[in-house]
């Protein structure tokens, strides 16, 4: 091969090389994508019934999470935070709307606080689903249980909501996330503290 023939070469593996580093850095191909994505990453591919269009989507989630400046809290705002949630989880049992209501708004608050961008509940799931889907996942089922209908005495719903919201909160404010899913109930918790805390959850 010529000289000309080894430089051409030479481009075209320095060109692929940069193209498979910027690919990588924004997401990865399917294998990146799986694990850094985990359950959701399936979710997103049944819902659009397309995996490439799935795996744009996905790796455009990514870029833009990793594009934040998210901060941890400090130990002033984390004890503010935890004794916030105090307060909502002994309002629960004498007012389970008006506490869920607002245990959604602190999760919007203390999101803000970290350098979370002010976007719709939706856009919030997707930034939290490229860090940790666990709880990505919980959040989006504690707004489609807090949206049930009322049934029995009306509580259910929120009941489970208001749990959800706690494992997303957990996480949050002082890096707890769920291990299996598992999580007590609102009541359970009023007799166990520190709220943000339990067996079910390791530390991130």
């Amino acid at each position: 091969m010529s000289a000309l023939g080894w430089t051409i070469l030479a481009i075209c593996v320095v060109a692929l090389v940069v193209a498979l580093a910027i690919v990588s850095r924004r997401g990865g191909g399917t294998r990146s994508l799986r694990r850094r994505f985990g359950p959701e990453y399936d979710r997103a591919v049944e819902q659009s019934g397309d995996r490439r269009a799935a795996e744009r989507h996905l790796s455009e989630i990514a870029h833009r999470r990793d594009r934040l400046d998210i901060r941890p809290l400090d130990d002033r705002e984390r004890a503010d935070y935890s004794s916030r949630w105090d307060g909502l989880q002994a309002r629960f049992v004498d007012d389970p709307g008006g506490a869920t209501r607002q245990a959604d708004q602190a999760i919007t608050d203390v999101m803000r606080a970290r350098g979370y961008p002010e976007v719709g509940v939706d856009e919030r799931v997707e930034l939290l689903s490229a860090e940790r889907p666990l709880v990505a996942g919980a959040y989006r089922q504690a707004n489609a249980d807090a949206a049930r209908p009322a049934d029995g005495d009306g509580t259910e719903g929120l009941r489970s909501a208001f749990v959800h919201y706690r494992t997303v909160y957990a996480w949050l404010v002082d890096g707890l996330e769920p291990v299996d899913g598992t999580t007590r109930t609102p009541a359970e918790d009023a007799d166990r503290r520190p709220a943000l805390s339990g067996p079910e959850r390791r530390r991130a």
